[in-house]
C-alpha cells in the first residue's frame, strides 16, 4: 500500500499552491516532476505542460487516518481558472464592440464572426487539453507504480511495466478533422486580410488571424514533435 511518505518523494519542490505560484510556473514552464504542497491529509502535485502552459491540472492525492493513499482527484490550477474567467470577459467585450459605431446588420455579422471563431478555438483547445491532461494523468500513475515496484518488487515480479499510450496523429478521425479545419482556417485568415482589416477593423481582423494561425502552427508543430 502506498503511503504518504512514499508520495512525498515525488515532491521535488515544496511550495504553496497559490495564484502567484502557478502564474510563475505557467510562464516560466516548470519542468519539475513534481512541484507540490504537502498538507496534513493530502498532497498536491503539479507540473507545467509545454502545450497547456497555464491550463495544467493539480492532482490531489488524499490519504486516510493511517496515511495510506485512498484516492486521487484533479482540478484546474488557480491561474488557469483566472485565465478562463479573463478570457470569458474579454470575449464578451470583443463580441459587443462591433455593435457600437456600425450599422446593426454589420455589427451583428461581426459579433457573430467573433463568437463562431471563439467557439472554433474552444473546440480545438478542449480536444488538445483533454488529450494532454490524459497523458499527465498516465505519467503520474506510472510514477506511483514505479514507487510500488521499488517498495514491493515481489508484487510486480511477473507483471509488465505500465506504459504511457501515445496517440497516433494520423488516424482517420484526425485526418478528416484536418481536412475540414485547415481550409476553414485559411478562408478565415484570407477574409480577415481582404475584408476586415482593409475596412479599419484591425482588432477583429487580428483576432481572427491570431486564432486560426495559432491553431495551424500549434497543430503542425505537434505533428512534427511526434
Amino acid at each position: 500500500m502506498i503511503e504518504k511518505t512514499d508520495i512525498e518523494e515525488l515532491v521535488l519542490e515544496n511550495k504553496k499552491s497559490t495564484l502567484g505560484t502557478h502564474f510563475n510556473d505557467a510562464f516560466f514552464y516548470n519542468t519539475l516532476k513534481y512541484s507540490g504542497e504537502i498538507r496534513k491529509s493530502e498532497i498536491l502535485l503539479w507540473t507545467s505542460s509545454y502545450w497547456l502552459r497555464g491550463g495544467y491540472p493539480i492532482f490531489h492525492l488524499k490519504f486516510d487516518s493511517e496515511n495510506r493513499l485512498k484516492g486521487i482527484s484533479k482540478e484546474l490550477n488557480p491561474f488557469g481558472k483566472f485565465i478562463n474567467l479573463l478570457t470569458f470577459v474579454a470575449l464578451g467585450l470583443f463580441a459587443i464592440l462591433p455593435l457600437f459605431g456600425n450599422e446593426l446588420k454589420e455589427g451583428l455579422a461581426l459579433s457573430l464572426f467573433i463568437l463562431v471563431t471563439a467557439l472554433f478555438l474552444f473546440l480545438i483547445m478542449r480536444k488538445a487539453t483533454i488529450h494532454e491532461k490524459k497523458i499527465m494523468t498516465e505519467e503520474l500513475k506510472v510514477a506511483i507504480e514505479n514507487i510500488e515496484r521499488k517498495k514491493y518488487p515481489e508484487k510486480f515480479k511477473n507483471l509488465p511495466r505500465q506504459e504511457i499510450p501515445k496517440e497516433n496523429e494520423w488516424t482517420l478521425k484526425k485526418i478528416l478533422t484536418r481536412i475540414i479545419f485547415y481550409p476553414v482556417c485559411i478562408v478565415i485568415i484570407y477574409f480577415c486580410l481582404t475584408e476586415i482589416l482593409p475596412n479599419g477593423k484591425a482588432i477583429h481582423g487580428l483576432f481572427g488571424i491570431g486564432v486560426c494561425g495559432a491553431y495551424l502552427v500549434a497543430d503542425i508543430l505537434n505533428i512534427l514533435k511526434k
